[in-house]
């Protein structure tokens, strides 16, 4: 098959009017679709979709190639369309693109077409080709540019041996790949070198280096988007390992500066038998810090959600039960608080009695504390979930457990290590460090966490790689995995300290803000904070402080807990944002999100910020600067109303427990149900209004985004 066989009349358009990315592959897969040349349309242009969220098609040169290998691709062939005005395509030269094509192929017609549509990188490279298309007006014109012969004059190989040498590889292995050979080969001919490049795409591995290529080359460059095979040729090789973009872009730049820059390395000496093994077990695997905080998050969430609604009911069971407001100081449970719990060197017994019982709120029934102890039990796994499996992403099964560890010691988690009382089995760590020194470092502890654990298991893999295979047992069962345990253990226990200052100097800031009676400002501190990493490190120090106020932390004032209130309805803000604005601007988002938000109308009423995380990885700037602007609002309203909260959970189902101060702080004033009433109404008010704010400038500004080409949704 030829490569001029794979265009057809039908699906080739010249000099359309077309404004956006997403209008050209809207345009395209509709021909293709009612040509019938693709069986399903939605499916098609979901994969072509997905490869393009995956990496920029467009090539550079004004050149875009969408592509995808799909089965409901009826007759491998390429859509083609020239355009009157250069459109945005984020292209790997920065350039607007006017030649689009749109490769359909699928896994069942055999080779020739994938032959073929290797042939295409060839012409594309050929200036005088590209200048033939632009100029042609029919498909007679289109198919005559086909017939002159593409071909690069090589430099001849002295004895077989070739001055250059490389491979190629993407992760379709259909554009890049041979886009990449292509200009390898250009560059390597311009200056007068022999050159072989080894290509790793669809079609297999083509051109196969030998050993002997490799030993004999003066240049080796390995460009590449995917895991390469055979990297056991290049063991202790000078090599540059680098992208296909950067190979096609300053391929001539790569070969003449080799061995004088920091991008040559050293390969690793890699067994034929491992090296399938090292290409995935390597340092890259560190730099992925989206998908490693991704694979941790998408893990900890049916904690966060399970744990966090389960709690919710023990909290509305405790308050529908009566034990909403502080009961007086009689009867059995004030007696055991005072003779083993109160603090007698303090003076303020009322204070305490109610900073104790409310801080407790959830367990003073037993049928709430039986609902309580689950959610409680789910939740406290959050940080440990996390930073497992952040080392588990970079390393594999065996960071599982000192991620785990890591998080448990940065959370604080049963109080073997951290604890206020230091007997028995609590507290073991905190006796050997000076008193008041903050040791617990929570989100942020884990995260950093996960990758020192992952570290260590990747410094101790490579250190017992050369173990004969006879002790293979005890490297994996017994060394690996007691040294991580030992090495996580006392790295946590150094950098606890220092990181848990960071997160106790945020709180003492909040206080002070609180101290000085700023409750406006202290609101909109929080629901900012709240919003910025939806569950994440900052999302916790405004939480923890709202505890802390609950809890008699922050003083007696009796307007402290606008702490609490702030920061619960700050927190309920993104996940309720997010699903409004699924509702509201349904064509901004995709099929899956719109169903994925659905559960963040739930999480959201109960506040669990977390549910909002997915969406924030996979678009981080639209959705935590729309969270931002709605979380401050709505603390600003809870701050300036002067809401209070005497429960450190819950959403909706501790709404009766707010209570407003614009009527007066005392006791009787506060606990009045005119204040009470005033408080729920407003907060609802407060998060309505943030969550409309944050609905609303995410929607546009997706929307417009979407109209610029800037963004494409696949529906």
């Amino acid at each position: 098959m030829e490569l001029k066989d794979l265009f057809k009349s039908k699906v080739s358009v010249f000099k359309a009017d077309l404004k956006t990315k997403e209008e050209v592959i809207n345009f395209l897969v509709d021909k293709l679709s009612s040509e019938k040349m693709i069986a399903n349309k939605k499916i098609f242009k979901d994969a072509i979709l997905k490869r393009e969220s995956e990496a920029s098609t467009g090539m550079g040169d004004g050149i875009g190639i969408p592509h995808a290998i799909n089965n409901t691709v009826k007759e491998p062939c390429i859509a083609f369309v020239s355009l009157k005005s250069p459109i945005d395509w984020q292209s790997l030269d920065n350039k607007p693109v006017d030649l689009i094509f749109m490769i359909a192929t699928n896994d069942e017609k055999g080779e020739a077409h994938l032959g073929a549509l290797a042939d295409l990188s060839k012409f594309l490279m050929k200036p005088e080709f590209q200048e033939a298309l632009r100029k042609a007006k029919t498909f007679k014109d289109l198919s005559k540019a086909f017939d002159n012969k593409v071909e690069t004059k090589k430099v001849e190989a002295k004895n077989g041996k070739y001055d250059v040498i490389g491979i190629t590889a993407c992760p379709t292995g259909i554009a890049h790949t041979y886009l990449a050979e292509e200009k390898l080969i250009e560059y390597a001919t311009e200056l007068g070198l022999s050159v072989k490049i080894e290509t790793q795409g669809r079609r297999g591995t083509e051109n196969k280096l030998t050993q002997e290529d490799v030993d004999n080359a003066k240049v080796i460059i390995l460009a590449h988007d995917k895991n390469l095979q055979g990297m056991g040729r290049f063991g202790g090789k000078q090599v540059i390992d680098t992208t296909t973009k950067d190979a096609i872009f300053n391929g001539k730049q790569l070969i003449e500066e080799f061995g004088k820059t920091e991008k040559t390395t050293t390969a690793k000496a890699v067994s034929s038998k491992d090296d399938e093994v090292s290409d995935d077990f390597s340092m890259k695997k560190f730099a992925q810090v989206k998908g490693n905080l991704l694979a941790g998050v998408s893990r900890m969430l049916p904690f966060v959600v399970a744990g966090g609604i389960i709690l919710g009911i023990g909290f509305l069971i405790d308050f529908a039960a009566g034990n909403g407001n502080v009961p007086g100081m009689t009867g059995v449970t004030f007696d055991y608080w005072f003779n083993n719990i109160y603090d007698k060197t303090k003076v303020d017994v009322l204070t305490e009695w109610t900073n104790w019982w409310m801080g407790n709120f959830g367990t003073h029934s037993e049928v709430a504390g039986w609902f309580s102890a689950i959610g409680k039990t789910g939740m406290m796994m959050m940080v440990p979930v996390l930073a497992a499996y952040i080392s588990y992403t970079i390393v594999g099964p065996q960071g599982l457990m000192p991620g785990f560890i890591a998080g448990i010691l940065a959370d604080g988690t049963g109080g073997f290590a951290y604890a206020g009382d230091k007997f028995g089995w609590s507290g073991l760590w905190t006796r050997l460090i000076p008193a008041d020194i903050p040791m617990q470092s929570g989100f942020i502890g884990g995260m950093v966490g996960a990758y020192v654990a992952a570290l260590i298991v990747f410094g101790l893999t490579i250190g017992f790689k050369k173990f004969k295979k006879s002790f293979h047992g005890v490297r994996d069962i017994v060394l690996i995995p007691v040294l991580s345990l030992l090495g996580i253990s006392l790295a946590m226990f150094a950098l606890n300290i220092p990181l848990g200052y960071t997160m106790y100097g945020l709180q003492q800031f909040l206080k002070l803000l609180a101290d000085q009676n700023l409750l406006i400002l202290l609101g909109a501190i929080l629901g900012l904070m709240m919003c910025i990493d939806m569950g994440g490190p900052i999302n916790k120090i405004a939480y923890v402080t709202g505890t802390l106020s609950v809890s008699g932390g922050l003083g007696n004032d009796p307007l402290i807990t606008v702490t609490m209130a702030a920061a619960m309805a700050g927190g309920m803000i993104p996940p309720l944002g997010i699903a409004l604005c699924t509702v509201t601007f349904r064509k901004a988002w995709t099929t899956k999100e719109k169903d994925s938000a659905k559960a963040n109308w739930l999480m959201g009423a109960f506040f669990i910020s977390e549910g909002a995380i997915p969406f924030m990885v996979t678009d981080p700037k639209r959705i935590s600067v729309s969270a931002m602007a709605g979380g401050t609002i709505t603390g600003l309203i809870v701050g300036g109303c002067k809401i209070t909260l005497g429960a450190p959970h819950g959403g909706i189902a501790v709404f009766p427990l707010l209570k407003s101060g614009l009527l007066g702080t005392s006791p009787e004033q506060m606990n009045s149900g005119a204040a009470i009433g005033l408080g729920v109404g407003i907060y609802i008010l407060a998060i309505v209004v943030g969550t409309l704010v944050m609905a609303t400038i995410l929607g546009f500004w997706k929307t417009y985004d979407i109209k610029k080409g800037k963004l494409v949704i696949a529906n």
